[in-house]
């Protein structure tokens, strides 16, 4: 599958702006992946959305795609920050530094086979009840599982469990009716698919 339809199907509720972000693994070079990168950036960053590889192996990147507006507020979230600073980020810095510091936390967790740093779930918009039962209960225990394990509200996580899946389908369709990533972005903001 050609990696901008991949990136509509599982980021499409972090170009929609309803979610913050989201991350997708790619066989790609890292080379190869940040020059993609570069591309969508200057594509789609006037609708707000960023893209940043974070690479993990030589073959392995992940996208990072976000809303910067969402994820700055996201970000400052008192509950959130103050998560943050336990994890060793600096409530000041800058949503790049962040992101650079979340990156350096991927890598040195991949290569000690330890899977994602828990932080990952605040930058994705996962509720910060569900972060903590996750870290609590060591992932198990949890009352439903969806886009993240949810140990708090299911009912509201079950309705953004429904909004994520109708717009990666949304926006899968119209990367397959041939729309670029930009494009895609702009249809649903005209057409307030968003958060």
């Amino acid at each position: 599958m050609a990696l901008d339809k991949l990136i509509a199907f599982h980021c499409g509720p972090a170009l929609t702006g309803i979610k913050p972000s989201n991350l997708l693994a790619v066989k790609v070079p890292n080379e190869e992946a940040a020059a993609k990168a570069d591309i969508l950036n200057k594509q789609c960053n006037k609708n707000g959305i960023f893209f940043n590889t974070m690479n993990i192996s030589k073959k392995t990147t992940l996208f990072f795609v976000y809303n910067k507006p969402l994820l700055k507020k996201t970000l400052k979230n008192p509950g959130a920050v103050l998560f943050l600073l336990k994890e060793g980020y600096t409530p000041l810095k800058s949503i790049d530094e962040h992101i650079k510091r979340l990156g350096m936390r991927i890598k040195e967790a991949s290569a000690r086979n330890m899977g994602f740093p828990h932080e990952i779930g605040i930058f994705l918009g996962y509720p910060l009840e569900d972060v903590k039962g996750f870290i609590t209960h060591k992932g198990k225990n949890c009352k439903m599982c969806g886009y993240w394990k949810v140990y708090g509200d299911e009912k509201k996580a079950g309705a953004l469990f429904r909004r994520y899946t109708e717009c990666r389908e949304i926006c899968f369709r119209k990367a397959a009716e041939g729309l670029a990533l930009s494009e895609i972005c702009e249809y649903c903001n005209k057409n307030r698919i968003t958060g």
